[in-house]
């Protein structure tokens, strides 16, 4: 396989995750202050919504409702829109066309005209939900045809890491940034109550409500939500399996089963370290700098990034 083909399957399966999570965000974050108790914090979710989709709002301004949902989903001009990401799958797409199933191009060429054909006016108004419903669906079938519609070969291994990298770094900015809006609430009344909602909703955006709940058999509050979101090992949408997946793919694309004489500059040694780190992580050893730990593990996904453009993609 050609450097260049690789790294289109690794940014297909980033730019995909991309879209899913920042549509699952806005979305449910959006929707959150429909319930009339949380109507005076739509400002405040707004801001939410921008800082997850740029990292960069102004923090300070009264924001226009309709202007922010078309910015984050639609603007064709933003590099951090669900609609950019979506185009870029589809543009890393079409270079490998023979690599992958016709299923595949199906969907994300449905997903493509679906977006760029659904209307501005329409989503400032009332299409906010049949927008993100759609993607989402589309989302949920892409990682279906891609696990059932593709050998499990190097070109499926590659779109599964850009996945999980992606993943694992947006759970990291997910669970930070619900810190950040918490802290933001603290002069609130009755902030206990606010506080757990917002994790709740945090849980809501991964579809790990029921599981937390069903795992810890209480409420939902901060250290059982992130204990769950950090450290299971048998929940898909934790940084813990995520990270363990990364590794799953890295050894499968290079064929290596000895993981007792792992080189120390390879790219699956820095995997095995990162994963391993996780998986014997207690979630109390983190629990009073959880912010500390979420900003270094997302520079550790940056240098493994950067290790896997240097191993892979960065041939001539």
């Amino acid at each position: 396989m050609l450097s260049r083909q690789a790294s289109s399957l690794y940014w297909i399966g980033r730019y995909q995750e991309r879209v899913e999570y920042t549509t699952r965000y806005l979305q449910v974050k959006y929707f959150s202050t429909m319930d009339s108790t949380m109507l005076v914090y739509r400002d405040f979710a707004l801001r939410s919504i921008l800082f997850m989709s740029s990292g960069n709002p102004q923090l300070s301004k009264k924001y226009n409702e309709a202007d922010v949902l078309w910015h984050v989903a639609l603007n064709p001009d933003s590099d951090t829109s669900i609609i950019h990401y979506i185009n870029a799958v589809r543009e890393n797409t079409k270079g490998i066309r023979n690599l992958i199933s016709n299923e595949i191009w199906e969907n994300v060429n449905k997903n493509y005209h679906f977006a760029n054909s659904f209307s501005a006016d329409y989503l400032k108004t009332r299409g906010l939900y049949e927008f993100t419903r759609e993607v989402q669906e589309n989302s949920a079938a892409f990682h279906a045809k891609i696990d059932n519609t593709l050998l499990h070969d190097d070109v499926w291994a590659f779109i599964k890491l850009g996945i999980y990298v992606e993943r694992a770094y947006q759970i990291t900015r997910i669970i930070g940034n619900t810190l950040i809006d918490i802290n933001s609430l603290r002069s609130e009344k009755e902030f206990q109550a606010i506080e757990n909602y917002q994790w709740i909703i945090t849980l809501n955006v991964l579809e790990a409500t029921d599981m937390t709940r069903k795992l810890f058999k209480s409420s939902v509050q901060q250290n059982n939500a992130c204990e769950f979101l950090v450290t299971n090992l048998d929940f898909p949408r934790s940084i813990a399996f995520s990270l363990a997946q990364i590794n799953k793919m890295i050894r499968k694309i290079k064929n290596v089963s000895d993981l007792k004489h792992l080189e120390r500059n390879t790219v699956e040694f820095k995997s095995a370290k990162l994963s391993a780190q996780l998986k014997y992580l207690n979630y109390e050893d983190v629990q009073d700098n959880l912010n500390d730990f979420l900003k270094d593990t997302q520079k550790e996904l940056l240098y493994l990034n950067n290790a896997i453009n240097e191993e892979f993609f960065n041939h001539k």
